[in-house]
């Protein structure tokens, strides 16, 4: 099997700019996501089953939110309660992916750039990027609370496009969801999907990869 070291020697990336998702992209999250909604519904009398939950909040987890809120009469609180359980998790327990690190490490290595456009608040992304010791590797970074508009609009990547002036030939968007892929198509630039298990597929995007280290392949 090849190791990283022989694997990494023969190889030189083609892409300069790397605009990645955050949750389900480069940190394995969504575990802790769904039990977190799950204990939410449970708080309220509802109970789902965590493969339903995935499913739905890899498309969209303000529609999601939205959903139950409409079906079982939840109230504008639920989404509060939603992050304060999410919140109460550890840090230990929303490790990256394997080869996150070192994917974005050998970015940087070769006079790349890593940015990251997710809409998670910017409290608990940070805190994972720090304690993972991450956020050397990333020039910018985009949150939920800077005030663009969601995925699949392409304002944070328009946004990152001009002020970096990145030349979209050389830019790729990074996602485990299709909103993520829609937003970099939007905004005029190559995308990559990251399949995973919860069965999801994106035809449309223009890789379509099963580890992360297959970036650096592209």
């Amino acid at each position: 099997m090849e190791t990283w070291i022989s694997f990494m020697r023969n190889k030189s990336i083609k892409y300069t700019e790397y605009i990645w998702d955050f949750d389900g992209t480069l940190f394995d999250t969504y575990p802790v996501m769904v039990k977190a909604f799950q204990e939410a519904l449970k708080e309220s009398g509802v109970i789902e089953k965590p493969e339903v939950l995935l499913h739905s909040m890899k498309k969209s987890i303000i529609e999601t939110i939205h959903s139950f809120q409409s079906r079982y009469q939840l109230g504008e609180l639920f989404f509060e309660r939603y992050l304060e359980i999410r919140q109460s998790y550890s840090l230990d327990e929303q490790p990256p992916y394997s080869d996150a690190m070192k994917v974005c490490n050998q970015i940087v290595q070769q006079c790349g750039r890593n940015f990251i456009v997710s809409h998670r608040e910017s409290p608990s992304l940070f805190a994972l990027l720090d304690y993972y010791e991450m956020r050397q590797f990333f020039t910018e970074i985009v949150t939920g609370d800077h005030g663009f508009e969601r995925k699949p609009s392409p304002e944070a990547y328009n946004y990152l496009i001009k002020k970096y002036q990145l030349k979209k030939g050389l830019s790729l968007a990074i996602g485990d969801r299709i909103l993520d892929i829609q937003a970099g198509r939007a905004a005029g630039i190559k995308t990559v999907f990251i399949r995973s298990n919860d069965g999801l597929e994106c035809d449309f995007a223009d890789f379509r990869i099963d580890s992360l280290k297959e970036v650096l392949s592209l």
